[in-house]
């Protein structure tokens, strides 16, 4: 049942029955004003008995329960609540705003004594109204208004959770103790004493218990505020790849290239600030130092990554020589080679100088991740033998090579035929170097 300060209730009840009186009078007297306050206690209580049967026959049959004893959790919980929130609309002249302090967690009336430490305490306390939130103890002074016949709790005091020590043992009296609180380098010392000793010890093991979670680390996962980005870089800069994270404990950091870790050297610099701002700088930058990073950070609270590619911008290259496959006439040739530059390069292919185009005699194939490129030519003859030839260029510069296409002589001894394969297969590449002002790349 909700508990109210007699003064408020006299007044309520007072009004209504004024309200009521002005009714017709040959009408039964309304019920009292306490009656309809208790209706909503009654139902609360016949929903706690409902759900603790619900509760009871799932049991019995082996069923999950979870739900309803959440949904009974919730609804014992309300009548407290509700009286909780009635004391803290009494509450006057707080130093600050009150809904900062969240919903109490406790509150009740203790008899009060206050003074330094190893001061005489007076005889006789003060009645005083004690709230407990999550991280204060607040003090209260009850206050009746004689003209208002209202009641309020006037502010005494504050104190932080993280700020006091308790002591549950006080000679003399077993339903009172003590808080010593420290504030601004002087302490001071509350007596409180509750109205049995079943009180006294629930304030205390509350009160000890915040203390207690107060107390432990509070462990937050690595997160990334700033994450890595993609970078396009050219040969011979400088580029910082850098992203940020936060947790509790400190994460300790590693990089990744291509899934492998990167080494402290000249060419890798590392960088961390107490910030949690993490720094990879990339001096002189190459072709091999194209691929994806990472950034992993790691602590006894979880882990996280963040993601970042570099593209190293370089002229086009062949990687190997071009094989001319030897063919038989009337099938299919092909002539392969692999290549790297960035931005991909575009492609030409000629015969004998001639330019050649895509269409049902010739198909060109190009895979960029890989590098590699194919000429397909369709039911080859005596008329396709000749020299072909690949031209690359992008905005870097360029590079050209080529072989012979041959066809396959059946009377020719294998020994023959592979010292011919390799000396037509030769192909002569020209490139065309592009140098690259140095600058520093920031992603």
């Amino acid at each position: 049942m909700l508990s109210c300060p007699k003064p408020a209730l006299w007044c309520l009840q007072k009004c209504a029955e004024e309200m009521l009186s002005a009714g017709d009078p040959s009408q039964p007297p309304p019920p009292p004003l306490q009656h309809y306050l208790e209706q909503p206690v009654e139902r609360v209580q016949k929903y706690q008995a409902l759900l603790k049967e619900l509760i009871r026959n799932k049991a019995r049959n082996r069923q999950n329960c979870t739900l309803l004893e959440q949904a009974y959790a919730v609804v014992s919980a309300l009548p407290q609540r509700a009286e909780n929130k009635l004391h803290v609309s009494l509450m006057e002249n707080y130093p600050g705003i009150l809904e900062a302090l969240g919903e109490p967690i406790r509150q009740g009336h203790f008899i009060v004594w206050e003074g330094a430490p190893g001061a005489h305490m007076p005889w006789k306390g003060h009645n005083r109204h004690v709230f407990l939130f999550r991280n204060h103890l607040v003090i209260y002074k009850p206050r009746r208004d004689s003209r208002t016949d209202t009641f309020s709790y006037v502010f005494r005091n504050m104190m932080k959770l993280s700020s006091i020590d308790l002591n549950n043992q006080v000679e003399g009296d077993d339903r009172a103790f003590e808080v010593w609180h420290e504030w601004e380098d002087s302490v001071c010392k509350y007596l409180l004493q509750a109205r049995t000793v079943i009180i006294k010890h629930s304030w205390v093991k509350e009160i000890s218990g915040i203390q207690q979670c107060l107390a432990l680390p509070v462990w937050r996962p690595p997160e990334f505020e700033e994450e890595l980005a993609d970078c396009m870089a050219e040969l011979g800069e400088t580029v910082k790849l850098a992203c940020r994270v936060t947790g509790r404990p400190k994460p300790t950091v590693s990089w990744y290239k291509d899934g492998k870790p990167v080494e402290v050297d000249p060419h890798h610099i590392l960088i961390e600030d107490p910030d949690g701002s993490c720094t990879l700088i990339l001096d002189n930058l190459t072709g091999v130092d194209s691929g994806q990073y990472m950034c992993f950070a790691t602590s006894t609270a979880g882990s996280a990554s963040t993601l970042g590619k570099i593209l190293v911008q370089v002229p086009p290259r062949m990687v190997n020589k071009v094989r001319a496959s030897p063919f038989v006439e009337g099938e299919d040739a092909q002539l392969t080679f692999t290549i790297e530059g960035a931005p991909h390069p575009q492609i030409r292919w000629y015969k004998d100088g001639a330019l050649l185009t895509a269409g049902n005699k010739y198909q060109m194939l190009t895979e960029p991740r890989s590098g590699l490129l194919v000429l397909v030519v369709r039911a080859a003859g005596k008329d396709d033998l000749g020299h072909y030839e690949c031209e690359l260029v992008n905005r870097l510069g360029s590079t050209r090579g080529g072989g012979e296409l041959y066809m396959q002589s059946a009377v020719l001894p294998a020994r023959e035929q592979r010292h011919r394969e390799q000396t037509v297969a030769a192909i002569e590449v020209t490139e065309q170097a592009t140098k690259v002002p140095k600058k520093t790349v920031i992603m």
